[in-house]
């Protein structure tokens, strides 16, 4: 499939909407939907609402749900005051699809979307507010034929890095510096992120994320700073190191306070 640029590139955030990804059924932690799931005694999905609405860019926030448990879903929303709007909405069969659904669902005054995953509890206060600022700073700094459309947190990995050679020896090692690990909320033009939706779907092509989408696609995409706090809740074993982590950030500082941005 042919790449094309992305149309709306040098388009400046006006209007962010966020999409919360909690559509999945969590089957590799087998305890149900992972956006039920607690943390400190209380849901992953309110922990995650209550990063998003700390952002002041952020106008708008859709939460893609389970098709049986939109109720559930908005009961639970409706439970807390939420600093701007939320709306629940049936997912799709793949994230790539909720994420699709989602970024539809969103008011049509919203020029820029966040799409982030409902496993990541701990994504710091105000992270889009900073990754707005970085794709500010990118766009000023880049060669004026290709504005970036999107932005995506990441990260430089740790650990040596090997090709697999012929089973069950390793291969050649491989340049860590030339990888970088995305996180979420990763965030794009909306337009951009749209047509990239509708040409996967009319290809027939599946991503991993919606950043490795963007830029398949001929979209500039930035690797912004992420943070190692910010991981993805996927194993039993996230689920304790995230508790761990919950307690001692309550014994530091009382939670949802400034010292936790």
């Amino acid at each position: 499939m042919a790449h094309h640029q992305c149309s709306c590139i040098s388009r400046f955030p006006r209007c962010v909407g966020a999409v919360v990804l909690a559509a999945g059924r969590g089957e590799r932690l087998g305890s149900g939907p992972k956006a039920l799931l607690e943390v400190g005694g209380k849901p992953l999905l309110l922990h995650v609402l209550e990063s998003v609405g700390s952002n002041s860019s952020v106008e708008s926030v859709v939460v893609t749900a389970p098709h049986d448990l939109i109720a559930d879903f908005q009961d639970l929303v409706d439970s807390v005051d939420q600093p701007i709007p939320v709306r629940v909405t049936p997912g799709g069969w793949t994230r790539q699809r909720s994420a699709q659904l989602g970024v539809g669902a969103l008011p049509p005054e919203v020029d820029w979307a966040a799409i982030t995953d409902v496993a990541r509890p701990f994504t710091p206060r105000g992270t889009i507010d900073r990754l707005l600022e970085e794709l500010r700073i990118a766009a000023r700094a880049g060669r004026p034929d290709r504005h970036p459309c999107g932005i995506v947190p990441s990260l430089p990995l740790v650990d040596s890095l090997h090709l697999l050679g012929e089973e069950p020896f390793l291969g050649e090692p491989f340049d860590r510096s030339l990888l970088r690990a995305a996180q979420t909320p990763q965030m794009f033009n909306r337009r951009c992120v749209v047509d990239a939706y509708e040409a996967a779907v009319a290809g027939g092509l599946a991503f991993t994320d919606d950043a490795g989408m963007v830029r398949h696609f001929g979209g500039a995409v930035v690797a912004g700073q992420g943070d190692a706090s910010n991981f993805k809740i996927t194993y039993e074993r996230d689920l304790e190191l995230a508790e761990a982590l919950y307690a001692h950030l309550s014994k530091v500082t009382p939670v949802g306070s400034s010292a936790h941005e």
